[in-house]
């Protein structure tokens, strides 16, 4: 009887300690990509990038950290002005944003989160006015599929068609858009008079 209360205790401290290294571990990887993001906003964008590999290192199973490392990405190739992204920022940004969508498919939240990325995908470059003279030929059908499977799986969503418009209008897809439209004015027609997707 003492040997086996001896084995329970044992195995109830080595569970509590599993338990105390996988919340902490969680905890660091958070503790990584809130850093990292802050690192973006302060345009310290190599540090950005090791505090997004660190939480990924930590946890890989997190959708937005996936995000965030394809959001500093794309901010690298800006900054190095690379319109032939010789660098290959934006074919590690896509592969972020592949695999974030991959971890979490059905989320709406991701989905939503994920479109500026298409879009910044979509443009050759992003010191020119956007619209259809400035596409990346490499990505513009990828977004633009995105952009239409979104729109289509949520069709009845005004929130996401809107969304879906105004990155369709500022690449200039103009068939496209004016489906969107279409759809917002069975959805509701009010949005077509006041918000900036629109006007």
């Amino acid at each position: 009887m003492k040997l086996f209360k001896i084995i329970l205790l044992t195995g109830v401290w080595a569970f509590t300690l599993i338990v105390i290294m996988y919340v902490d571990r969680i905890y660091t990887a958070d503790k990584s990509a809130v850093q990292a993001v802050d690192l973006l906003e302060s345009m310290e964008y190599e540090k950005a990038l090791v505090k997004a590999d660190e939480a990924l290192e930590l946890n890989p199973q997190e959708p937005s950290y996936y995000r965030t490392r394809a959001l500093i990405y794309l901010a690298k190739y800006v900054l190095e002005d690379d319109t032939q992204d010789s660098l290959g920022y934006k074919e590690k940004a896509y592969e972020d944003v592949v695999k974030s969508m991959e971890l979490n498919p059905d989320n709406l939240v991701t989905k939503r989160n994920l479109a500026p990325l298409f879009y910044f995908l979509a443009i050759q470059n992003v010191n020119s006015m956007a619209g259809k003279d400035n596409h990346d030929p490499k990505f513009i059908d990828v977004a633009t599929a995105y952009f239409e499977d979104l729109k289509n799986e949520y069709s009845h969503d005004a929130g996401v068609v809107t969304l879906v418009a105004g990155y369709e209008r500022k690449l200039g897809l103009q068939e496209r858009y004016e489906e969107s439209r279409g759809m917002i004015r069975s959805l509701r027609p009010d949005l077509l008079e006041w918000h900036q997707s629109f006007n």
